[in-house]
């Protein structure tokens, strides 16, 4: 098998790196705690990885702005499990998701995402 230097297969990159391209997401600044993560899929193939990239973009702007939790603030209805976490209101083809952020000392920071676990979990 052709690996990488990082031991990533080849081909398992080129998968990632296409399938990630046709997921698009934009961060809108709403506070210094709070950012807009605004999600578009190419086509309903994509849908799935709406939600992989909406968590990682949240987790990337948590920690770029000194935070290291973080919750979505407009959960809705519908579910989708996310390791030993629940996330409400998946995202679909298109959908705009706010995020508010935490310091680890803060008491809602506990039932909240680790940023950096959360990078660890979807790490392409």
């Amino acid at each position: 098998m052709n690996e990488g230097p990082l031991g990533i297969g080849i081909g398992s990159a080129c998968i990632a790196m296409v399938l990630a391209g046709c997921v698009s997401t934009r961060e809108v600044s709403l506070a210094p705690d709070t950012v807009r993560i605004d999600t578009q899929a190419q086509n309903i193939m994509f849908a799935g990885q709406a939600l992989p990239q909406t968590l990682r973009a949240a987790a990337r702007a948590t920690l770029a702005r000194g935070y290291t939790h973080f919750k979505f603030a407009d959960a809705g209805a519908a579910a989708s499990t996310f390791g030993t976490f629940m996330v409400t209101g998946s995202p679909s083809t298109n959908s705009a998701t706010a995020v508010i952020m935490f310091h680890a000392d803060d008491p809602q920071a506990k039932d909240a995402f680790d940023a950096a676990e959360v990078l660890k979990q979807y790490r392409w």
